[in-house]
């Protein structure tokens, strides 16, 4: 069975769905069958944080989503807590059912598994409240700029820097942490210039604690790259989850996710079309 890819000319990538007959509606996929266990690195608001160092799971959009996805089919969630890193390699060594953590859509991890988007996004650069937006990358020729660690944005930045060294200007110092939080700190305290996050995250720290930071640069992409829930590979598994995002949008849920959060209604146009 072939699985495609479909990326979209709007502001967001189509589903990606198996080859295969759709779903029926509320049909548990068989890893669901006794609960829905979900990989999450927790330190990257609003998709998934620990909103009190007494709780025992996290909060946020991701959680909300993978708890949505568990009442679809009438099961619980619950939630396995690791760094960044490890949570496709413990999705492979199927510790958990899922990956619903603040990872995008990226050609290179379909290659080990599939994926169903359910949320718009977009890679930015930070910095301190009242820093100049980034007109011409050469501006960036040797600040530093923090990153997690088994992220995209190590990568990301390492294009940018080939790009700035074949204009003939310095790369950037790129420093990574092991936990977004992290990378955020190093800005706080001065030894980072900028930070690589999503445009997610700097939209809830301005909502939660306004007047901090400023998106001074958007990242350039070369595809559009969703937030996505990543699976094994198995197309009618991965149809399923498919189907119950695409009901999950169509009666309002995942508006209401959006809502909550104070994201914005549009990063889920396309989904579920």
């Amino acid at each position: 069975m072939a699985y495609l890819v479909d990326f979209r000319t709007s502001a967001l990538a189509a589903l990606i769905i198996g080859a295969g007959a759709v779903a029926s509606a509320q049909t548990a996929p068989d890893f669901a069958a006794d609960g829905f266990s979900v990989c999450v690195d927790p330190t990257f608001p609003p998709m998934e944080f620990m909103a009190d160092a007494a709780d025992k799971d996290p909060s946020g959009v991701d959680i909300d989503v993978a708890r949505a996805l568990a009442a679809y089919w009438g099961v619980e969630a619950n939630f396995v807590s690791m760094d960044f890193a490890g949570l496709l390699p413990s999705l492979e060594a199927g510790r958990c059912d899922a990956v619903i953590s603040g990872t995008v859509l990226r050609e290179d991890r379909l290659a080990s598994f599939n994926a169903v988007p359910y949320l718009d996004t977009t890679s930015v650069l930070i910095a301190p409240k009242g820093t100049a937006p980034v007109n011409d990358i050469a501006e960036l020729a040797g600040k530093t700029v923090a990153v997690q660690s088994g992220t995209s944005y190590p990568g990301r930045m390492e294009e940018l820097n080939a790009e700035l060294e074949a204009a003939g200007h310095a790369p950037t110092n790129i420093q990574q942490y092991p936990k977004q939080s992290d990378a955020i700190q190093q800005l706080l305290v001065g030894r980072a210039q900028y930070v690589v996050t999503q445009d997610t995250e700097i939209a809830f720290r301005e909502f939660e604690d306004p007047g901090k930071f400023d998106v001074v640069f958007t990242m350039p992409a070369k595809a559009f790259e969703p937030f996505s829930v990543y699976l094994p590979k198995n197309d009618a598994e991965t149809a399923k989850v498919a189907e119950a995002v695409k009901a999950l949008v169509a009666d309002g849920t995942l508006l209401g996710i959006v809502e909550k959060w104070n994201l914005a209604p549009s990063q889920l146009n396309g989904i579920g079309e």
